[in-house]
């Protein structure tokens, strides 16, 4: 089977739905089928409506890697960038409140989604890939122009479609980022709609889209990663001078994630007198550091005594870390499943979330981890301190992620059911 998948980014673009696609690409390439991704130079998400300042030199436009053939397309920034890119966004969503009956908004919204993101070469690449696919996959439906530019030509070269819309639905803002009528149209027409949430489920429902092709995925991790000796975690915390308990976040150092509202709980802890460290890994630091230095003089003073900010990290670091932490905590509002939990229970650690997005139907509360509202700096802390204070629910909590993740949450599950997809789809 030659397998197209369109995403509006790839390695070393950091992120689950990278970490999903890498894993089944590599199990579809070890069965013998043959995989091509059609993508974009995408770095990070600021290189969406802005050009990358400095770094590393361009990726290349194709590259072959563990079997998987990776076509970028390059972006572009027209004037006046970036102010460009969120008018166009805005206004999309501004047609979609109006009320406006479907077949005059989607037409529309389909003329201002060529800009998210603006790929001046996607149709020539399309002509080209999609008649030669035996199955079409558009992943990621925020980033609509790839996203309804590929479905639409794989409907019109009668190929089977999936869809992965990844939606986050949080609030009616970051909704409406997936609802648009030339979105909910394409969800109706694909001959399956993977959802990794039950609320995504529920609101492709909604949406009009046949319950029989909406297939739900159970997400998962390699669990033959190498667990790490006690020297290894004493190197980490003798090389970050961590002393004592330790709460970890792993994710995009952003607001929506949850970062702010952690340093915020891990200040009012520590001015109470309880003294913990927080070590945060994960792209887009510049921001939180930002953030930390606006607060007033004395949560700035605690901050920089009691948090390490990482940036980007590699593998071994990353499982020192979880290793090292004594809880993790991702308060996102904006993750539709949380890899992150998952390696932490591999870790045995217990987990913090927030009841926002699909992270409620993967941690349970009580049971494989506290979940707290979103953004509320307070109960995060107090949900902290609970941790730290009760060592047998720490380790009750932990012990049950473990087991969820042995029993549910392997790759080779998922594996088994996107294949029982593809083969029903065609």
């Amino acid at each position: 089977m030659k397998v197209l998948l369109v995403g509006p980014s790839h390695r070393p673009f950091l992120g689950g739905a990278q970490t999903l696609r890498e894993a089944m690409a590599r199990r579809l390439v070890a069965d013998g089928h043959q995989v091509t991704l059609l993508t974009t130079n995408a770095r990070q998400p600021s290189d969406y409506w802005q050009p990358p300042k400095g770094g590393p030199s361009p990726l290349p436009a194709v590259e072959r890697v563990d079997g998987l053939v990776i076509e970028r397309l390059p972006l572009t920034y027209p004037w006046p960038a970036p102010y460009a890119f969120g008018v166009i966004r805005r206004a999309g969503h501004w047609l979609g409140r109006l009320g406006l009956p479907a077949s005059l908004a989607r037409p529309l919204q389909w003329r201002l989604s060529s800009a998210m993101p603006p790929l001046p070469g996607l149709s020539a690449a399309l002509d080209r890939l999609v008649p030669s696919a035996d199955l079409v996959q558009v992943e990621d439906a925020s980033w609509d122009g790839l996203f309804v530019a590929a479905a639409r030509a794989a409907l019109r070269d009668g190929k089977p479609l999936v869809a992965l819309p990844l939606m986050h639905l949080s609030s009616a803002g970051i909704s409406a980022q997936y609802q648009m009528a030339h979105q909910v149209d394409i969800y109706r027409k694909a001959s399956a709609v993977l959802v990794i949430s039950a609320g995504e489920e529920d609101a492709l429902a909604q949406l009009g889209v046949a319950p029989e092709r909406i297939h739900r995925l159970t997400l998962g991790i390699d669990p033959q990663v190498a667990m790490l000796s006690d020297s290894d975690v004493a190197e980490f915390r003798r090389q970050y001078t961590l002393s004592g308990p330790l709460v970890a976040f792993l994710g995009a150092n952003t607001y929506d994630k949850g970062a702010y509202t952690l340093a915020l709980a891990v200040a009012q802890l520590n001015l109470a007198g309880f003294r913990l460290e927080c070590v945060c890994a994960g792209p887009q630091s510049d921001g939180l550091c930002a953030y930390i230095e606006r607060q007033p003089s004395e949560v700035r003073n605690v901050l920089h005594e009691r948090t390490r900010i990482l940036g980007v990290v590699d593998e071994r670091t990353k499982h020192q870390l979880l290793s090292a932490m004594d809880m993790l905590a991702l308060p996102s509002q904006v993750d539709a499943f949380g890899l992150v939990f998952l390696e932490a229970w591999l870790h045995g650690k217990p987990v913090i979330g927030a009841r926002a997005g699909g992270i409620p139907d993967l941690v349970k509360h009580e049971q494989t981890g506290l979940l707290v509202p979103f953004g509320d700096a307070a109960a995060l802390a107090a949900a902290i301190r609970r941790l730290l204070a009760d060592s047998a629910l720490a380790l009750r909590l932990g012990s049950a992620g473990h087991r969820e993740v042995l029993e549910r949450y392997t790759w080779e599950h998922t594996y088994r059911q996107l294949i029982e997809v593809y083969s029903s789809s065609q």
